[in-house]
């Protein structure tokens, strides 16, 4: 029976419960779904230490450590990435596990199990966590040894743009990205492509990352097409830069917040999500700003109208402390879930 999977805001919540305990975690989730960013994430969130280790990239001797000749007894050297401070407090992030060959799942058998290997012991303020790819992803995985296994909790994490929503806000990700997204959010991920295809890229929540890091440089979509087809795939690639040119259609942001409320034509999905992303994308948070904010959200359609303010409070928190806020939600409050 399959593993229901969580959400990657879900799986913020369960690591801050696993953090104040002593059992370790695997998280399943696949290629690209921010899997590491979030472990970094919460260790500084907890201002724990983090020690970032690719087992796919290790041998088992470079985690036994060299031996060494000690008064006539051969030790272990343990390797220096592994904490030795023992007062420190941090999380040990295994990642890759399950991409690690068997040997290396072998020698990291002790450390999860007991804490130890050789000589070396993890300070009692670490915790474990580790991460790998799933099965279905089409990558190099091997399945881990039952031993190893029963001595995790497994979270399988599943990328939403909901949750993807509120982090590109609050990072400023690029407004094409955000209303691109927002009007297909079931291309958000796409499944790997076949090993005979020319171009191995796909869709995950890292590549639009960094499609949003190159639009920052350069938004001129028809001049970088053949990049965002290497970073998103064909497929989703065609149907973003078809869809960033409603933004050529869009009214100017500065007027509207100048109290300049044009026509929308209400009959174009696209050109409002479009119009949501740059208003959010352009709010300063000043007192004008805010009272038209407030005034067009409501010459929009209502769901778009609710989108607006509810992703500008992403942006901004202290739009909910305004007094226009509280009229906002007494007419709207319905039509937040």
């Amino acid at each position: 029976m399959k593993t229901p999977s969580i959400t990657t805001t879900d799986l913020y919540t369960h690591l801050d419960t696993l953090i104040n305990t002593d059992i370790p975690v695997f998280i399943h989730g696949s290629p690209g779904i921010g899997k590491s960013y979030i472990v970094a994430d919460i260790a500084m969130k907890h201002g724990l230490e983090l020690v970032d280790v690719r087992l796919s990239q290790m041998d088992p001797v470079d985690l036994r450590g060299v031996p060494a000749i000690r008064n006539e007894q051969t030790v272990w050297m343990a390797p220096v990435f592994f904490p030795k401070d023992p007062d420190s407090s941090g999380i040990l992030f295994l990642d890759e596990l399950n991409s690690a060959p068997p040997s290396v799942q072998a020698a990291i058998y002790q450390l999860v199990l007991d804490r130890k290997m050789g000589e070396y012991e993890l300070p009692k303020g670490w915790r474990i966590i580790c991460a790998g790819n799933r099965i279905s992803d089409r990558g190099v995985v091997f399945r881990l040894p039952t031993p190893l296994a029963n001595r995790m909790v497994h979270l399988s994490v599943e990328a939403r743009f909901e949750d993807f929503k509120l982090f590109a806000i609050r990072e400023a990700l690029h407004p094409f990205v955000i209303g691109f997204l927002s009007f297909r959010p079931d291309l958000l991920t796409s499944e790997p492509v076949s090993e005979d295809d020319s171009n191995p890229a796909f869709a995950t929540p890292r590549s639009y990352h960094m499609l949003s890091n190159i639009l920052k440089h350069n938004d001129n979509t028809s001049a970088i097409a053949p990049i965002v087809y290497g970073l998103i795939g064909y497929g989703a690639g065609i149907e973003f830069l078809s869809y960033v040119k409603v933004y050529e259609k869009l009214p100017d942001i500065a007027a509207i917040y100048a109290g300049e409320y044009p026509q929308i034509d209400r009959s174009e999905p696209a050109l409002l999500y479009a119009l949501v992303s740059a208003l959010v994308e352009l709010y300063r948070g000043s007192e004008q700003q805010t009272q038209h904010l407030f005034g067009f959200s409501q010459k929009l359609p209502t769901e778009f109208g609710v989108m607006l303010i509810k992703d500008a409070i992403v942006k901004d928190e202290n739009i909910a402390t305004s007094p226009m806020f509280d009229e906002w939600i007494q007419r709207y409050g319905d039509y937040i879930l």
